[in-house]
């Protein structure tokens, strides 16, 4: 009898262990507004790689998305509700950059790891706990290169660009939304990159359009009343706001004078602008590069295992490079 209970009790401790190995990983992402197209492209490729990595690793993954919809708010209010039901890992695009703070201590609080990503906490939050990562890209890289983007093209056609031949090129900027990291500095390499690259240039107006399609198009119909076919160069800090000035372009008087367009981000809509030389380029913001570093970084956090040697990691920050795609 003493023997037959000791195999059951060994038997009921085998089944422990494999139900443990096997336990679901429940994954909380919350962006910060799902209407921009960007954060909608990183939400696929998210989900996809949730859905292959869950194959791959032969583990249940639940993922609950959460569309913050703008609002840090909500955004902690949600961030409350997932600690709650007792999510294993969260991933955060921050609504506010400044605010991670906030997000940081209820996690901590909880032991419950963060990845943050595609909108970076200040340096002294990512500092606040060795549970916290951040994925994102080098913005100054990317403003670079659209400054690569210009030079190739304007190298190649001159006259193309500088329609009124003055040897300056007349240009708007749409930047995305007042103290955002990436839309100041994308700006200023943007601009450094051309400017050194020997190419003289003059800012006839610049916005904030806040990285949205219907705020870039509502900027360039104001911009093209005020200045018409002055404008040569549109430079945008993502793909929306570009195509937002392309939509207001083509309705309006000025539709059969060709303006230049950079834009960023490599959607699926830009690429299909500058393929049919409706842009003269967007830089690729790799959302499927960063969505498998967030995944590969959620699946190991929640499991409460070290993450390894991940590419281009440096204190915790993930920066996956660029790409320029360009007309040629």
């Amino acid at each position: 009898m003493l023997y037959i209970i000791l195999l059951m009790s060994l038997c009921c401790g085998c089944t422990a262990d494999k139900k443990s190995s096997t336990e679901e990983l429940r994954v909380g992402v919350l962006l910060y507004n799902q209407d921009d197209l960007f954060i909608s492209s990183m939400k696929q490729e998210l989900d996809e790689c949730f859905r292959k990595t869950e194959k791959q690793e032969g583990c249940r993954i639940t993922v609950s998305f959460f569309d913050s919809m703008g609002s840090q708010t909500t955004q902690n209010e949600q961030i409350d509700a997932f600690i709650k039901r007792g999510y294993d890992v969260l991933c955060v695009n921050l609504v506010d950059r400044t605010d991670a703070a906030t997000i940081i201590d209820k996690g901590k609080k909880a032991d419950v790891p963060i990845v943050f990503f595609n909108r970076e906490p200040v340096s002294a939050d990512l500092s606040r706990w060795d549970k916290i990562y951040y994925v994102g890209t080098d913005a100054a890289e990317g403003g670079k290169l659209q400054g690569e983007i210009f030079l190739d093209y304007y190298k190649k056609y001159p006259e193309k660009i500088d329609k009124n031949g003055d040897g300056v090129i007349q240009y708007v900027l749409l930047e995305g939304e007042p103290g955002h990291q990436d839309a100041a500095i994308r700006t200023e390499s943007c601009i450094k990159e051309i400017k050194e690259g020997g190419v003289e240039v003059e800012r006839l107006a610049g916005a904030n359009a806040n990285w949205k399609l219907t705020q870039g198009k509502e900027k360039m119909e104001g911009w093209l009343t005020e200045f018409g076919d002055e404008i040569e160069v549109v430079i945008s800090n993502n793909d929306a706001m570009a195509l937002g000035a392309l939509e207001a372009m083509s309705e309006s008087e000025w539709a059969d004078i060709h303006i230049e367009i950079i834009g960023m981000d490599g959607i699926e809509e830009a690429q299909a602008a500058v393929q049919e030389g409706r842009m003269m380029g967007t830089v690729l913001n790799d959302a499927e590069g960063q969505a498998e570093v967030v995944v590969r970084l959620a699946l190991k956090l929640g499991k409460e295992e070290e993450p390894g040697e991940i590419p281009n990691m440096k204190e915790r920050v993930i920066r996956v490079p660029h790409d320029k795609l360009g007309t040629g």
